[in-house]
């Protein structure tokens, strides 16, 4: 009804100037002697052929309508469903609809050529970059083994404690690089997510080895039960999000330590876990609206660390957040949580982060 009225409106000129021409012609013809019954006749036929043409065209009107909401929603395929214009005015519209098309085709090829560019460059860098910082190691290695080897020197000499700073501070370097390429290459119209069933205890220790150092250093416990658990998934992303997540853990982590626990639950194990969460009035953010029906894998890493404010926790996850923590360390970037919840989300994974300042923080991985 709404469209007819629209319809009748936009034509409502036309409508008056048949109404005023009937008119015209019936006081012609009643001033020439013509019968009622015969102007009568005529006004009919006027006013049939009149709704005949009202009817044909506001049938045309609505396949137009819906037809250009169809286009709406897929503008590529204009070229194939846009009838043949009727009008020369329809016609100067198609030929600008497609010319606006064709442009945009441009502008997203331009893009996408662009961000492959930027996508080898970042990929290049990243190898031509790990080349002097693996001779870096090795030279804080040496550096370091040699002054263990004499004797004078101890576990606590300043040139043993500048090397250790030294060599953390190449670690983090490394980490920006890894997460610079991963950002890229995540931000890219194409992935190499490649899903297979793959041990999840052998990802986990990959991290546990790449982080032991840092671990050490802080003098942190570690707690981890390796569990014979196989999941679908692609071993590199879940590797980069489970060293995000032990980074997150070791840096806001002063004393303590970090457990990471694999274990399998299904709907009612999960249901009485959430409950007793709830119990224990722990803040809790759920980054994905759906939770599994069926039987799940959790992959949990929990700390003792400084926690999340309740008010930072839903938007731990946004590009480029990092809270109030985030502004107590200046080396926090707000790009690691939202690299690891955009890669699980591309993975079908799920990711939840519960924390309560003072007392810690877990982040779990739900691959059901």
């Amino acid at each position: 009804m709404k469209d007819f009225k629209v319809y009748i409106k936009e034509r409502i000129r036309w409508l008056a100037v048949i109404l005023f021409l009937a008119l015209v012609m019936t006081a012609t013809m009643l001033l020439n002697g013509i019968s009622i019954q015969e102007i009568g006749y005529g006004l009919l036929l006027c006013i049939f052929v009149t709704v005949v043409a009202v009817v044909t065209g506001y049938s045309r009107h609505c396949e137009s309508l819906h037809l250009l909401k169809e286009v709406r929603k897929n503008i590529d395929g204009i070229s194939n469903h846009i009838k043949e214009p009727e009008y020369l005015y329809e016609e100067y519209y198609q030929d600008c609809i497609r010319a606006l098309v064709q442009e945009k085709d441009k502008i997203q090829n331009e893009m996408r050529n662009h961000q492959q560019d930027i996508t080898a460059y970042y990929s290049m860098w990243v190898h031509q970059i790990k080349t002097p910082i693996a001779a870096m190691k090795l030279l804080l290695d040496e550096e370091m083994n040699l002054y263990l080897e004499t004797d004078e020197i101890g576990e606590n000499d300043m040139c043993v404690i500048n090397s250790r700073e030294k060599q953390n501070e190449l670690f983090r370097i490394e980490q920006y690089v890894d997460m610079a390429l991963q950002y890229t290459r995540l931000e890219a119209q194409t992935n190499d997510f490649v899903l297979q069933n793959i041990a999840l205890d052998e990802v986990i220790r990959l991290s546990i080895y790449k982080y032991a150092k840092q671990f050490i250093h802080k003098q942190l416990q570690l707690t981890y039960n390796p569990q014979q658990i196989t999941a679908v998934t692609d071993k590199k992303w879940l590797g980069f999000v489970m060293d995000q997540l032990l980074s997150n853990a070791v840096k806001y982590t002063k004393q303590g330590g970090v457990t990471i626990r694999v274990c399998r639950t299904n709907p009612l194990q999960k249901a009485n876990l959430e409950n007793g969460i709830e119990q224990e009035k722990e803040v809790k953010h759920w980054y994905e609206k759906e939770t599994p029906e069926n039987e799940s894998i959790r992959i949990i890493v929990e700390d003792t660390g400084i926690g999340i404010r309740a008010e930072d926790l839903p938007r731990v996850c946004e590009k480029g957040y990092t809270g109030y923590n985030g502004h107590a360390d200046k080396y926090s970037t707000g790009i690691g949580l939202y690299l690891c919840q955009a890669i699980l989300k591309k993975l079908g994974h799920q990711f939840q982060i519960t924390s309560e300042q003072g007392k810690g923080t877990k982040a779990e991985i739900i691959i059901s």
